[in-house]
Parts: C-alpha cells; sequence; structure tokens
C-alpha cells in the first residue's frame, strides 16, 4: 500500500508530530495507512452536511453490527442485549476493574503489558498482580498464575492477542486459564481490540468461548480502533457477559459512562460494514512486513532477537545479547533517529527490549531496519 511520507509529516497525531524531521517513528500503536474510503466517506458526509447535532442513528447501530462483525470474523455472536457501548477499550476496562474491587484489591496482568493496564491499576488504588510471561515465545504459566492469587484478587485484567509479543493465545492455554479463574472466582477484563489483526496459521478465540463457566464472569471489549486505525475515533463496544457486572453498571446515571461522538461511531460503523476489503489489503502488507523483519534480525549476527508475532504489527525487539543492551530504545534515538517504545514500559523485567510498529511502507520498514542493524553492529 502506497504512503505518502509528507502526508504523515504533516499529520497532528502523536506518533508523527512527537520528533522532528530526522527521526523515523516507530513506537505508538497507529499505522501509517490511510483509513479505508468508506470511513472517509462517512465523515465527509457529515460534514460536508454540516450535520453536527445528536446523531444518534450511528451510535444506536454500534452495537447490532459489532455483534455481526464478531459472528462473521470470528464465529460468536455476543447476544446483543448484554452488551453496552463506551468510548474506549481503557474506559470500558476500568469501569469494570473499579465497579468489581476495592482499594487495595488485587488485580491481574501478564507481562509484558500494554502499559496503560498497570497504570489504571494503580491509580484507581487497586494492587498490581503482575505475573510474567515466559520468553522466548512468552507462553502463559497457569503455575505462576495460580501462585499469584490470594483471597483479595478480584479481577484478571487479559489482552488477547498480546501487546506488545503478539502472541495468540491457543485453546489449551485459554482452557487452563479460563479453569483457574472459574476455580478462584474472578471476574475477566478480555481486550480483543487485536482479533482482526490474526496473521495466517493463526486463529483468534474469542476468550469467552473458551471455557463453559468462563462466559457469565468476563468483559470481552472489541473497537475498530487498531485493525482499521481509528484510535482516535474514540469507540468501542463490550460484552458483559456476567449478570453481576452489568448489575453493577446499571447503578450508576445515565451520562456516567459518556457516549461516543457521532464521527467515531459513524466511521466505526463504515469500518465494520464496509472496511473487509480494505482489512484485507493491510493485512497483506502487516505480514510482508512482518516476515521481512523478522527474516533481516534473524539472518543478522549481532544477538538482536525477535519473537515471530502472531497478530498484531508489532515486533517486540531483544536487545539483551546486543551492545543496546541498556535502554536499547534510548539509545537508538539518539543514534539511528528511530524511534521505539522503550520495553520497561511494558514491564520491569523488560529494560533490554523494545516495540517496533512496522504498519508503514515497505520502504519505511526497511529503512528503520537498516539504521537498528547498523547501529548494533558498531
Amino acid at each position: 500500500m502506497d504512503i505518502d511520507q509528507e502526508r504523515l509529516r504533516s499529520l497532528k497525531g502523536l506518533k508523527w508530530s512527537k520528533y522532528g524531521p530526522e527521526v523515523i517513528p516507530a513506537w505508538v500503536a497507529d499505522m501509517d495507512f490511510l483509513p479505508c474510503s468508506e470511513v472517509i466517506s462517512a465523515i465527509q458526509e457529515m460534514v460536508d452536511l454540516g450535520d453536527f447535532g445528536y446523531r444518534y442513528q450511528d451510535i444506536d447501530q454500534l452495537i447490532p453490527v459489532w455483534c455481526d462483525w464478531i459472528e462473521g470474523s470470528h464465529g460468536w455472536r455476543p447476544p446483543s442485549d448484554e452488551c453496552q457501548v463506551f468510548t474506549s477499550s481503557m474506559h470500558a476496562l476500568e469501569a469494570v476493574m473499579v465497579s468489581h474491587s476495592e482499594p487495595g484489591d488485587g488485580v491481574v496482568l501478564f507481562s509484558p503489558i500494554y502499559m496503560p493496564f498497570r497504570t489504571a491499576i494503580e491509580q484507581a488504588g487497586r494492587r498490581v498482580v503482575d505475573v510474567e510471561l515466559q520468553g522466548p515465545d512468552w507462553k502463559f504459566n497457569p503455575e505462576m498464575f495460580k501462585a499469584a492469587l490470594d483471597s483479595t484478587t478480584r479481577v484478571v485484567l487479559f489482552c488477547q492477542p498480546h501487546n506488545p509479543t503478539g502472541h495468540v493465545y491457543t485453546q489449551e492455554e485459554l482452557t487452563v486459564f479460563a479453569e483457574i479463574a472459574v476455580e478462584h472466582d474472578l471476574i475477566v477484563v478480555s481486550d480483543e481490540i487485536w482479533a482482526d489483526l490474526v496473521f495466517d496459521g493463526n486463529r483468534h478465540l474469542p476468550l469467552s468461548l473458551s471455557h463453559e463457566g468462563l462466559l457469565e464472569r468476563t468483559v470481552t471489549i472489541g473497537s475498530a480502533s487498531k485493525a482499521f486505525n481509528l484510535a482516535g475515533a474514540r469507540c468501542c463496544v463490550a460484552h458483559i457477559g456476567s449478570p453481576a457486572t452489568r448489575s453493577e453498571l446499571q447503578k450508576y446515571p445515565d451520562h456516567y459512562f459518556g457516549l461516543p461522538s457521532s464521527f467515531g461511531s459513524a466511521a466505526t460503523v463504515a469500518a465494520w460494514t464496509q472496511g473487509k476489503p480494505w482489512l484485507r489489503r493491510v493485512k497483506e502488507q502487516i505480514e510482508h512486513n512482518r516476515n521481512y523483519v523478522h527474516s533481516r534480525i534473524t539472518e543478522d549476527s549481532s544477538g538482536l532477537a525477535m519473537h515471530l508475532p502472531d497478530a498484531t504489527y508489532l515486533a517486540w525487539l531483544d536487545f539483551s545479547e546486543t551492545n543496546l543492551s541498556d535502554n536499547p530504545s534510548k539509545q537508538l534515538l539518539h543514534e539511528a533517529k528511530i524511534a521505539l517504545e522503550p520495553g520497561d514500559k511494558f514491564g520491569k523485567q523488560c529494560g533490554s527490549f523494545a516495540r517496533l510498529n512496522f504498519a508503514t511502507s515497505i520502504d519505511i520498514v526497511e529503512t528503520i531496519i537498516e539504521r537498528i542493524l547498523e547501529t548494533v553492529n558498531r
């Protein structure tokens, strides 16, 4: 897919505006591809008409359209009357976490993990229960999970597919996880916003379907934000399988959780109803980019290592055996003019790692990898 670098440099979004023109940004999880034309048309129509008033028709479509999308893409149709709209995946996650725990209670996460998970727990006055995933494949370890639990552990924050490693949990892993969650009476928040970016040879399995007793204690979060490059649309739908959770959330006033904007809702509906051809092309491009990055790093003799992701457009790079083992992202920004996401943001054990976003043109990917390899081979 074509990329106009002049357009990228003119964007006001965080990815391309944070650093100067000499730096190539590959840090925050935004794609460089234009959104699909149907999404742009849906927003442009609103702009052309000056249709900025109370426009609820798109918001009202979000839940049934998402249920259609999940059924068509992943073989599960969430009951629409058990779903709720939120402004973002973190909004939904925080609402459920706070409603099912008290200050000081334990909330589980599996690190390395998307950094706002940890921040949300800490800001809410809950206790982080950090269960470390095991490299190099970042597999789930059931014994470590069980050992971390106690009588004050209430909630698990789960990311499937996993950010930053790109791991797609297998049925076996999910079944064992589910058995432990049910046994310990845990509420599980499953962030599945990367589900539509799973590569060939892998399959996304909704966590709610992994065990007979897990559906009624799981909140499944979906959004078009990652697959369709719409993070700024601020729009999310969640299936709330737990009757207790639905009851807790219904205790709040109608406007407490807010609603997505009309623009975000229209963009999301257009993506989920008309965006499949565009998404297919994007997946082909990012899979090609993934394979290129992995092959170049694997063939290099510098000691740099990379876990081949099953999903996402993120490469989890291990610099521990290179000359950049101490804070590699800082050194690469200074020496190579490449901006990566620092590994220690995802877990205290990940200081020698960095996350690379390869959702861009192959030309830009090639330049990024050339600069990284040149730096680690000095």
